[in-house]
């Protein structure tokens, strides 16, 4: 499988997550999802996790999901709610909180780590533009739709 296969993002998929529009005024973050398949499923699910040792942290987390919210003042606010389809919920042993938070806490870690230096080359080139609003895409949730950030 090559990553196009498995790669969900709003705009053709590249190497390179941050997209400029509108004359350098918008920066779009389209960071990617994995695919699901027409019944929700991962691509990568057959009886199974097909991928389960090296599997990124988003399904490490699963039933757990992170929604970021942006607050009032700019501040990005993550916040952790479950999957209520999984019939695993409420039964087996009770999930660790501060092993989940660091969870989340690792996985935006490294998506912030991913994008910061197309950020910084991109604005030291002059191609962001003073004052500009930064979006973030949310693929798999139907075309084009963005969450302003």
């Amino acid at each position: 499988m090559r990553p196009p296969d498995f790669v969900d993002t709003l705009y053709d998929y590249s190497e390179c997550y941050v997209k400029i529009e509108d004359e350098g005024r918008r920066v779009i973050l389209d960071l990617p999802v994995l695919k699901s398949k027409e019944d929700t499923t991962c691509v990568f699910y057959q009886e199974g996790c097909s991928i389960y040792s090296v599997r990124p942290i988003a399904c490490r987390l699963f039933p757990f999901r992170v929604e970021e919210e942006t607050l009032d003042n700019g501040d990005i606010l993550l916040n952790i709610s479950y999957n209520p389809t999984c019939p695993g919920i409420g039964k087996g042993k009770m999930v660790d909180r501060k092993k989940l938070e660091g969870l989340v806490a690792e996985q935006f870690l490294l998506r912030t780590e991913d994008i910061s230096p197309h950020i910084q080359k991109l604005n030291s080139s002059g191609e962001i533009a003073s004052g500009a609003r930064i979006y973030r895409t949310l693929p798999g949730r139907g075309r084009k739709r963005s969450s302003s950030i």
